[in-house]
């Protein structure tokens, strides 16, 4: 009797569990302060960006923080986009911003989300430096002064990399 009785309550627990939210995950990659340090010397300079046929100036934003759930964003993401070869801000048919989505199921709360994906670059500096000279909105996401936090990854030939300004 006491071993069903002990078989009952720990089913009970592990139903319980399952209703509970699912635990932060966080991720910080080993060389994740080569990708902080080649973004925030990227902040560190005042620069123009240019976004289609729309240019913007940008006084040195500050130095960005790494925060792992931002990682685990991010490692999530280069994952998906290698394995399925969608080079892209949606995942599948869904027309949602999948950073965002991401994001959300992992506990991140923010005020505003921003990504930017690579593809061959060897190196963060080298990913960084190709966001720079972009004029798809890549530069912007990198000196935009409001962002305060991000995530970096490489997985394969991808690089990802979410910045957000937390809630």
């Amino acid at each position: 009797m006491r071993l069903l009785l002990t078989l009952v309550l720990t089913l009970i627990l592990a139903l319980l569990a399952a209703c509970t939210s699912s635990p932060r995950v966080e991720y910080t990659p080993p060389d994740f302060q080569t990708a902080l340090n080649a973004v925030n010397q990227a902040r560190a300079v005042a620069r123009t960006c240019t976004s289609g046929s729309n240019t913007q100036s940008y006084a040195a934003a500050p130095a960005l923080s790494w925060n792992g759930l931002l990682g685990e964003v991010a490692r999530q993401r280069a994952e998906y986009i290698q394995q399925t070869g969608e080079f892209s801000h949606q995942e599948g048919s869904s027309s949602t911003f999948a950073v965002a989505t991401r994001s959300q199921q992992n506990g991140y709360r923010y005020k505003e989300i921003r990504e930017n994906l690579a593809q061959g670059h060897g190196t963060a500096t080298d990913a960084v430096n190709a966001w720079l000279a972009s004029t798809q909105g890549h530069c912007d996401t990198l000196i935009a002064p409001n962002l305060r936090e991000m995530g970096m990854v490489k997985a394969g030939d991808y690089w990802v990399l979410v910045a957000a300004e937390p809630q």
